[in-house]
């Protein structure tokens, strides 16, 4: 957050689960020795700066709202496997992006088994259910332009094939509600962009189709998913960021009231602990933000 006095993600990374600490730590310092295949590792620490001395440095460059986004895809990917199993077949974590879906960029041990695992999950046992995107409805990770790869998947459809790039999956949840897809690409060497793990906020899936085993889709909800995630239309308010956004406008303005002064200090010390909490603590700052939203509002009543 540009101009906060706040020590970062440091003093919070302990807060984090170990299955999932470990993995950005192993990100880290296989990029940090040079290791083959780590060279995209956590990129968004390395964006014109230097290199992080520590996941601590790496995870405050990504921001608080983009460690909440990761935070709380492991905890969905849990929810679907409590075993770990599935998060167990990361071996590192990439890039993260947070728009019309979020999400993160991923290396997998072994991309057989982790589409193996994937597929046993259909039954749900001893978590929540996933299940394959039909050809149509993993377009959006195919390679190319998307009238190419739509002409190339409809022809593939009539075959009766299988999607030509990338398998994905998505998390049976609730339609219209965020729910996790999963994606892993099918050639190699393989492509950085069709390995990935990411949120769609509004999950076009409205159930499965036993025989196929595949995800069945709404119609609205498709094309409303669909505009969001390719334009990010209506995505949702992201409340870490947001806030963190006012704050900065504000700082250092001599009209700004001691309340808002206050407040900034409360939200220095919440802003970390919020991000690490994932879903919960998502939830929770959008209370802060209403907050903040009252005090902009009273401000400019006094003005």
């Amino acid at each position: 957050m540009t101009g906060s006095p706040d020590a970062g993600a440091g003093p919070h990374v302990a807060g984090l689960a170990g299955p999932l600490r470990e993995a950005l730590e192993r990100s880290l310092a296989d990029r940090l020795a040079r290791r083959p295949g780590a060279e995209l590792n956590l990129d968004n620490a390395f964006w014109g700066a230097p290199e992080p001395r520590d996941l601590g440095e790496a995870l405050t460059r990504f921001g608080p709202t983009c460690v909440n986004i990761v935070v709380r895809i492991f905890e969905r990917i849990r929810d679907i496997d409590p075993t770990l199993g599935l998060w167990m077949q990361i071996r590192y974590l990439r890039n993260v992006w947070c728009g019309g879906s979020a999400g993160f960029k991923v290396v997998y041990v072994e991309p057989a088994a982790m589409r193996e695992r994937l597929d046993h999950h259909f039954a749900g046992a001893g978590g929540r259910r996933v299940a394959r995107d039909t050809i149509l409805g993993g377009i959006e990770h195919q390679r190319g332009a998307l009238l190419g790869s739509l002409t190339a998947s409809m022809a593939e459809l009539f075959r009766g094939g299988e999607p030509l790039d990338a398998d994905s999956w998505r998390e049976v949840h609730r339609p219209d509600q965020e729910a996790v897809h999963l994606c892993v690409g099918k050639h190699e060497p393989r492509p950085p962009e069709l390995d990935d793990i990411h949120l769609d906020w509004r999950s076009p899936v409205v159930g499965v189709d036993e025989e196929s085993r595949r995800c069945r889709y709404g119609l609205l909800i498709g094309v409303v998913h669909w505009v969001q995630a390719r334009f990010g239309l209506g995505k949702p308010v992201f409340p870490i960021q947001s806030i963190d956004d006012r704050v900065a406008a504000l700082a250092g303005r001599h009209e700004a009231p001691a309340r808002w002064a206050e407040f900034t200090a409360r939200w220095r010390d919440a802003r970390w602990p919020l991000a690490l909490r994932g879903g919960d603590g998502a939830a929770e700052a959008q209370t802060w933000l209403r907050e903040c939203d009252e005090l902009a509002a009273a401000q400019r009543a006094d003005a």
